[in-house]
């Protein structure tokens, strides 16, 4: 196979080739530790599982608090709270791409959620499930699924924490019942948060539906408290029933809400320079169906922060080729090599 590129494009075509043979050595792996100190638990930095903010600023802390129990937890906002230190909680693996685990400074405290990892209880007849803000999603999903419950609607990315989720609003999709964001189906919160001298500089509140502060609590970007527990409702275990169609995208806007209201889990990707869409036929069936894949999302998968950067470098050299019609085939052979992939399913 041979590579051409104009000659405006000499520089970008070489960047292009490196970035290409270096991805070709490159293994995947798990997200780094998005805390990284200098000494023990002090002097320390945070990122995200992407290895960069949008600003490519580096998010410095003070020090940061790994607790493994919610009287632990209780202890470091006191503490913090008495000594005047702004806290920011972080997750396992924090995910999110603006820097809302930064504290704002040298001075601040990190509160990391990664040891808070247990399940604490599955009620089968309420169909409820109790657990810890760190627990990942496809922990719960896996918990549920053993007492024959599951959380009908999630986000792709199953390393994203419980805590970590349902404070940013994460969704799955769907334009029916409630909607697909997981917050709306957390039924009671425990959240820890800093108190004044009177409460010993800490307040721990558990809040339910109806109380007027849930709403607040479930979306707050970890700047109200610390969730120590979480309660969510679950619904009976279900299998879906998949398939893909691809569609000109002419037509797109005209169908996105009907295709949304006529199947449960519908999702669309859409490939604008390739002037198609591909319709995510998705709905439930009993678990009696027969067929019993995994889903594995390729763009959610595992990727190391050299890969990432690799990545940035091939963009970067199909930018600087001035090359349109190998920056296309670039995204065909993507596209391709995703349906070849079954689209993460195995």
């Amino acid at each position: 196979m041979s590579l051409s590129y104009p000659r405006n494009g000499v520089v970008g075509g070489l960047l292009l080739s490196t970035c290409l043979f270096l991805l070709f050595f490159m293994v995947c792996c798990t997200p780094e530790e998005p805390i990284q100190c200098k000494s023990e638990n002090t002097d320390c930095t945070i990122t995200n599982s992407y290895g960069t903010f949008p600003d490519r600023s580096v998010c410095r802390a003070q020090s940061v608090v790994y607790p493994t129990t919610e009287e632990e937890l209780i202890a470091a906002v006191a503490s913090a709270t008495k000594n005047g230190s702004k806290i920011k909680v972080a997750t396992r693996y924090s995910s999110s791409i603006p820097k809302l685990v930064c504290p704002g400074g040298q001075d601040g405290l990190l509160i990391s959620t990664k040891s808070l990892n247990r399940v604490l209880k599955i009620d089968k007849e309420a169909k409820t499930i109790t657990v810890e803000p760190g627990v990942t999603l496809k922990e719960l999903i896996n918990e549920a699924a053993n007492a024959g419950l599951a959380l009908p609607y999630t986000p792709y990315w199953l390393g994203l924490t419980i805590g970590g989720l349902i404070s940013t609003g994460s969704h799955g999709s769907t334009l029916w019942v409630k909607g697909s964001s997981v917050h709306d189906y957390v039924i009671e919160l425990k959240i820890v948060s800093p108190g004044g001298p009177e409460d010993g500089y800490v307040k721990v509140r558990v809040l339910k539906d109806g109380d007027e502060d849930l709403d607040a609590a479930r979306v707050s970007l970890g700047v109200l408290g610390v969730f120590s527990q979480v309660t969510l409702r679950l619904e009976p275990l279900f299998k879906r029933s998949i398939t893909y169609t691809n569609e000109n995208d002419s037509n797109l806007a005209d169908q996105i809400v009907n295709f949304g209201r006529k199947h449960e889990f519908a999702d669309i990707f859409w490939y604008p320079s390739q002037q198609k869409f591909v319709y995510r036929v998705d709905d439930r069936v009993p678990t009696s169906t027969s067929g019993n894949a995994s889903y594995d999302f390729i763009p959610f998968r595992p990727r190391s922060s050299e890969l990432l950067e690799l990545i940035r470098c091939l963009e970067g050299g199909l930018d600087s080729s001035h090359n349109a019609e190998w920056k296309c085939g670039f995204g065909n052979l993507v596209t391709t090599l995703h349906s070849q992939a079954l689209r993460g399913y195995h």
